[in-house]
């Protein structure tokens, strides 16, 4: 058997690998791997446990073989690896799948940060087990102290990360394995928030910004096969094409420009470089329409990434608008308010332009049920268009970003400020916004700077 180097630690070994120079030195200083040996049971620790090890840090060492200790004690011990309790011995970042599948994913409570946010977690906690950090409220508030500063939080993240956790343990407290809870406690509760600051942004996407948006759309229908080269650009195109026309040979010309004879003659036959060719994409007519949900209908980025066109009801439905007969279009929509609440909701479609395009998908789609109105041209589900909106923001002109308190998510603020100029009266924005609390609508709702001035400027006293 390999000679093992001495740790300080009482079982503690390491099975140093063959030409290891190591051998009688810290054993820290070397990357063999950690063993344990307890009770004529001599295992390696990252094999056992099925983890890796640092084999240059005793700390993590120390807390497996620990654990290899007790399983040993308790008669749990298996040689195919540690057989993972569902008490308080459980380890944390198991208890993190756990509650990822059988509670966020279950309940619909996913979003795109959260997986970032668990790695982060399960990284700091990656060899504590449930009981350890039920005591363990000091250790959790200086990881979030030292996690902020190494990695440049503010005060908000560090409070959402704050929030997460409490979520985890309160979860675990509320489990039980044999009638007894994960965890005794909560040990976040020990530990006081920070007060974040929440910038307000009361940015309009008004009209003339709406009409730059909807011009930017037909940029996005740009060829998908302009060329990209280093060497050539159009002008060295167009007198390429010129001075063969003119009889010079292609192999002249190709080495006065540096390209191949080949690539010469493809671009005197017009097989590259060549607009005529060249496919137009559909990404901009497919962003005009995401448009006219959001400014016409409210609809949410996600929830108008599900809508099928069995979800449209084109039977339209009337309404007298002073004394005139309208006719609008319902659309069921899975709204993250249906999770809580188990109630279907829905938006109304009035306005022409966006009636006129739902018969037009319809229309392209072959009127197929399942087919995804807000997905790809062809109708297949689309997970999300976040690189695509900025791009058409960018287009458009607009400084867009959280800082500057544009996103794809102000244009639903938008259509709540139109709803309630519109009508006047807020309940009846909160009802097309669905949202359950008036409060909630409020924060939506900001006035235009043009009135905001007009208002100013009517204090004027006669």
């Amino acid at each position: 058997m390999p000679r093992r180097g001495v740790s300080n630690v009482e079982s503690l070994y390491k099975k140093h690998n063959v030409g290891c120079t190591n051998r009688h030195g810290d054993p820290t200083r070397c990357d063999c791997p950690w063993y344990g040996k307890y009770k004529s049971i001599y295992k390696g620790l990252a094999n056992w446990c099925g983890q890796s090890v640092d084999p240059r840090k005793k700390e993590h060492a120390k807390v497996v073989l620990n654990r290899l200790k007790t399983a040993i004690d308790k008669r749990e011990y298996n040689s195919e690896g540690e057989q993972q309790s569902q008490g308080s011995g459980q380890r944390f970042s198991d208890f993190v799948q756990e509650w990822k599948t059988h509670y966020a994913e279950e309940y619909g409570l996913t979003s795109t940060s959260l997986d970032p946010m668990l790695g982060v977690i399960k990284e700091g906690f990656e060899t504590c087990t449930l009981e350890h950090l039920s005591g363990a409220s000091l250790q959790i508030e200086r990881w979030l102290n030292k996690a902020q500063k190494e990695r440049n939080w503010t005060d908000n993240t560090w409070n959402r990360y704050y929030e997460l956790l409490s979520s985890l343990f309160n979860r675990a407290t509320r489990w039980k394995a044999n009638g007894v809870p994960r965890m005794a406690q909560n040990p976040i509760l020990a530990i006081e928030r920070r007060v974040g600051t929440k910038k307000k942004f009361r940015v309009r996407i008004e009209e003339t910004a709406e009409d730059k948006l909807f011009a930017a759309c037909d940029a996005l229908n740009r060829p998908q096969h302009k060329p990209h080269s280093k060497l050539l650009t159009w002008p060295k195109v167009e007198e390429i094409r010129k001075r063969v026309a003119d009889g010079e040979t292609q192999s002249k010309v190709a080495g006065h420009f540096g390209i191949s004879s080949g690539l010469c003659c493809q671009i005197i036959k017009g097989e590259i470089w060549n607009p005529a060719i060249y496919k137009c994409g559909t990404k901009g007519d497919m962003m005009r329409l995401r448009l006219m949900a959001a400014f016409d209908a409210g609809v949410r980025r996600e929830e108008m990434m599900l809508i099928q066109l069995k979800h449209i009801n084109f039977k339209p439905v009337s309404v007298n608008v002073e004394g005139e007969q309208k006719k609008l279009l319902v659309v069921e929509v899975q709204s993250k308010g249906e999770k809580t609440t188990g109630e279907k909701e829905f938006v109304y479609v009035g306005t022409e332009r966006l009636k006129e395009a739902l018969q037009k998908r319809r229309f392209s789609l072959k009127h197929d049920p399942d087919a995804y109105v807000f997905g790809t041209e062809d109708g297949r589900h689309q997970k999300d268009f976040r690189r695509m909106w900025r791009e058409l923001f960018k287009l458009a002109g607009l400084k867009w970003g959280r800082d500057k308190g544009v996103v794809w998510h102000t244009l639903r603020h938008e259509f709540c400020s139109r709803t309630a100029e519109n009508t006047g009266d807020p309940v009846v924005a909160q009802e097309l916004a669905r949202h359950k609390d008036l409060r909630t609508t409020q924060g939506y709702l900001h006035p235009r700077l043009s009135r905001v001035l007009a208002a100013a400027v009517r204090l004027n006293r006669k």
